[in-house]
């Protein structure tokens, strides 16, 4: 076995766990039933990656008590509640269906948001004359303008009474065990952090007094279920930001955890104020908070469980290997590939799809959208977007080598259709081949050799390269469907005076080379593409500054990437300025408008990052030549690799 320390037996409790791979709890809003139940999909989703061989299961989190924070107020049943028994029958459902392949299941129980209650629900809640709830009085995180109202004693009674009753149903729905959901600045860690905890009754004081609220759900539970149904404890080990929870502390916290009776620590790090590092984005590096599990393990007998971009097989052997953690937490890694564990196991880790760190995940939660994955939108609809057979396969003609063309020719060859593929340069996977470049996109570059390496598998797909198809060829080859997946190109008109008389470069130049030497860069467009160019150039040792019409860069990030990126950029020097518009450039000068003033820049060289145009030009001459002819990724309009991949598919696996 290739990765033996990952797949040795594991226990946490008195529950023996067939490997050291932790499916990481992940919120399933937009999945969730009628009155907080497990709906059909979620069931399925869960019992996918029990089928892919993982060792335990953490379900997304899920309320003990919906009716003191104002969750019945606004209406929202976005969440599984723990509070009635009829839901029994329901959860076993999706206990057993775990169970049949072996892996376990546990339960992540939460007290409530708290102080970083939903922004769309707060606001509800006080329309509705409910204020939001907190251990002291404070400003709501997202809703500043709204302040929290400190919890009654007796509200806090109530709530630690709620977990005893929510891990008897979760024993009785067959559970294997709870995790307590105590990290990320959520209610239960506002209690135990005193930025957040001022009280003065028994849940507040010193550290002691302020664990009062989480020790009280700890000893209910024990109370009600016994002491053998495992407890794993969930928390930041630091907040890592000024006046929240130091290393120290949080080694305190697991030796005060152990003695009360946890039966395992799962370990990260931040808050709500820091998003990347609780959800570490691809700017990130591999196993970038396993160092909060070396910290605790020391001081512990217990197991503990670290996180944090640990989809690589041969990193997270090598934790477990060197002691540093007892088991691996997989978050995205297991939307992006449920079959992970069971891949690793054969030692097949070139077979697994790759989480690309893009949050898009997130971003679908925040629209209102069920949970799914950029890369493999099966994921969270294994049901009913699985890949079917087509007894009477057709031919099929794929125009473009990048994410969606490739895409498409793997799902129309799985599906049994005789496929071609054409590629008019001398490489597979277009602009992922630019945006890889840069040593913390590598994560693009493992997606593209995945799925290059998916396409070679393939028997009924032929792939021409150096082939630039003509309206001829579509007539020789009469295919019965037609793919169109010719990309984008960079935008070089503007209206920006001088431009045209003037040397300037695309992020594609940059990151291929094809720039002279200089020491002063200036990139005109701060979004996503313009902030990484400027890092990659800044890393290199250039000057370089940013002009952004719009009022922030990287707007078209998720908050988590986006906050990580601009801390990056202020690291390296990288001057931002928003709410500027060029007006005029020479060789060798900028000249920028602001509200206020005007400003002069001197530059050697400069970069233009204002989008990309498709290139479609094939679409409707073959609109008038083939009976199916679908249109897909960049050449529809330049957008995201999630939507390059999602329509390919899509469309791919109903032809």
């Amino acid at each position: 076995m290739k990765y033996p320390y990952l797949f040795e037996n594991g226990k946490i409790g008195n529950v023996e766990i067939k490997n050291r791979i932790v499916m990481a709890p992940m919120g399933i809003v937009g999945l969730t039933g009628y009155k907080g139940i497990f709906p059909d999909r979620v069931i399925d989703y869960y019992e996918r990656r029990a089928i892919g061989e993982t060792g335990l299961i953490i379900t997304g989190v899920c309320l003990i008590n919906s009716k003191i924070e104002p969750w019945e107020i606004t209406g929202d049943t976005s969440l599984v509640t723990f509070d009635a028994w009829w839901k029994v029958r329901n959860f076993i459902q999706l206990t057993e269906r775990v169970h049949d392949y072996g892996a376990k299941i546990f339960a992540q129980l939460t007290a409530g948001f708290g102080r970083v209650f939903i922004n769309r629900l707060a606001d509800k809640a006080v329309e509705a004359g409910v204020q939001p709830i907190a251990p002291s009085p404070t400003p709501l995180f997202g809703r500043p303008n709204i302040i929290a109202r400190e919890m009654a004693t007796e509200e806090v009674d109530e709530l630690v009474e709620s977990f005893g009753n929510a891990a008897l149903i979760a024993k009785a729905s067959q559970f294997d065990g709870v995790e307590l959901h105590g990290h990320e600045g959520y209610l239960m860690d506002q209690f135990k952090t005193v930025l957040w905890n001022r009280r003065t009754d028994k849940y507040g004081g010193d550290l002691m007094g302020r664990m009062n609220f989480v020790l009280s759900i700890i000893k209910v539970i024990q109370k009600k279920v016994g002491p053998d149904f495992p407890i794993i404890y969930r928390y930041g080990v630091e907040h890592k930001i000024e006046g929240g929870r130091t290393a120290e502390e949080g080694i305190e916290i697991a030796k005060i955890l152990e003695k009360f009776g946890v039966a395992a620590l799962h370990v990260d790090a931040g808050c709500y104020y820091n998003w990347y590092w609780p959800h570490p984005p691809i700017y990130q590096p591999p196993g970038c908070l396993v160092d909060m599990a070396e910290k605790v393990r020391p001081h512990v007998k217990i197991p503990v469980i670290t996180v944090g971009r640990l989809g690589y097989p041969d990193l997270a052997n090598q934790i477990i290997q060197d002691g540093k953690a007892d088991f691996i937490a997989l978050g995205r890694p297991l939307l992006a590939d449920p079959d992970f564990a069971a891949k690793a196991r054969q030692g097949q880790a070139d077979e697994i799809r790759p989480c690309i760190g893009c949050h898009e995940c997130f971003a679908r939660l925040e629209q209102q959208q069920s949970l799914s994955c950029t890369v493999n939108p099966q994921c969270g609809d294994e049901k009913r977007l699985d890949i079917g057979f087509n007894s009477k396969p057709k031919k099929v003609m794929v125009i473009g080598g990048g994410i969606a063309g490739m895409e498409a020719a793997r799902v129309c060859a799985l599906r049994g259709h005789r496929v071609t593929l054409y590629e008019r340069s001398n490489r597979l996977g277009g602009i992922l081949n630019v945006a890889s470049r840069p040593d913390f996109k590598q994560d693009i570059r493992r997606l593209l050799n995945f799925q290059i390496k998916q396409l070679n598998k393939l028997n009924n797909l032929e792939i021409k390269m150096n082939t630039e198809l003509t309206e001829e060829m579509i007539q020789a080859e009469k295919p019965d469907a037609i793919f169109i997946a010719t990309g984008s190109v960079p935008l070089k008109e503007t209206e920006i005076e001088g431009l045209g008389s003037t040397p300037f470069v695309t992020p594609e130049d940059v990151f291929e080379g094809k720039i002279q030497t200089g020491s002063k860069a200036f990139i005109i467009g701060g979004g996503s593409v313009g902030c990484e160019t400027a890092l990659y150039l800044a890393k290199k040792k250039w000057s370089v500054v940013v002009a952004e019409m719009l009022p922030m860069v990287a707007s078209d990030l998720f908050k988590a990437n986006r906050e990580m990126l601009l801390e990056l950029l202020k690291e390296n020097g990288v001057e931002i300025l928003t709410q500027r518009k060029v007006k005029k450039v020479t060789p060798g000068k900028i000249f920028v408008s602001a509200p206020d003033r005007e400003q002069e820049f001197t530059t050697d060289l400069l970069v233009l990052s204002v989008g990309r145009q498709p290139v479609n030009n094939l679409a409707k001459i073959a609109e008038g030549m083939v009976q199916e002819v679908y249109v897909i990724g960049d050449c529809l309009s330049a957008r995201k690799i999630k939507d390059a991949i999602w329509e390919a598919f899509k469309q791919a696996r109903i032809i």
